[in-house]
């Protein structure tokens, strides 16, 4: 059971969810949530379906901790497939890289009509407008192990101040990168690559920012990943 609730409590924790939230979004009684997160007991199967969906996972994963992903796969929908109650729908972008090179981010967002879904209460917690949340696929390791290739990047452009170390997607001469940025003095900024071997920091001054056509799109909230065979 104990095994359980760290599971439960782990994914909670990365989406920066409370026990309210939990309440609200299966519509179970906050006895029931505290029993799960105490150990006292673990989720019926009735039950388990919701918290998965709530957690961004799998009953499977959330039970045994053997499933091949921890994350809810990610599933282009329609416009004919309904919402959920706690459901929003937001921009999903195959392939970024297109967009940057275009040099248009903007009618690129009103352009795309893939969709991804996500919950509500994740985008709340965060903060996070729902028509600021957008998704991409990752390409190459340069952020390797934080983000691999294929990984799914949720991103929130109405976020565009550099925190120093945060994770930004970019523009950059019209290429669509993921780095984490750092401010400098004299509106400077570095670039910085988790895999800094095979490729070291960049710096920009504030007239090579305008030069090279440094842009940034917004901060990277979540990263999905998929472990593949």
């Amino acid at each position: 059971m104990n095994e359980v609730r760290d599971r439960i409590i782990a994914r909670m924790k990365t989406l920066n969810l409370k026990q309210v939230d939990l309440v609200q979004a299966t519509g179970l009684s906050k006895g029931t949530i505290s029993k799960w997160l105490s150990g006292m007991n673990i989720p019926s199967n009735t039950a388990l379906p919701r918290l998965a969906h709530v957690l961004q996972t799998t009953s499977e994963w959330l039970i045994s901790g053997q499933e091949t992903h921890q994350f809810e796969p990610v599933d282009v929908w329609d416009d004919e497939t309904p919402l959920e109650d706690d459901e929003v729908e937001i921009k999903f972008f195959k392939d970024f890289r297109f967009a940057c090179g275009a040099g248009n981010i903007s009618e690129a967002l009103e352009s795309e009509g893939r969709k991804l879904r996500l919950s509500k209460i994740t985008l709340r917690r965060l903060n996070i407008e729902y028509m600021n949340a957008v998704a991409t696929t990752a390409e190459g390791d340069s952020m390797a192990p934080t983000i691999k290739d294929g990984d799914t990047i949720h991103i929130d452009t109405g976020r565009t101040t550099i925190k120093d170390g945060r994770i930004f997607a970019v523009c950059h001469g019209g290429l669509f990168k993921a780095k984490r940025l750092y401010n400098l003095p004299m509106g400077g900024i570095r670039i910085v690559s988790d895999n800094s071997v095979e490729f070291p920091e960049e710096r920009l001054t504030a007239e090579e920012i305008q030069e090279q056509q440094f842009e940034i799109i917004g901060w990277i909230w979540q990263i999905a990943s998929l472990e593949r065979w």
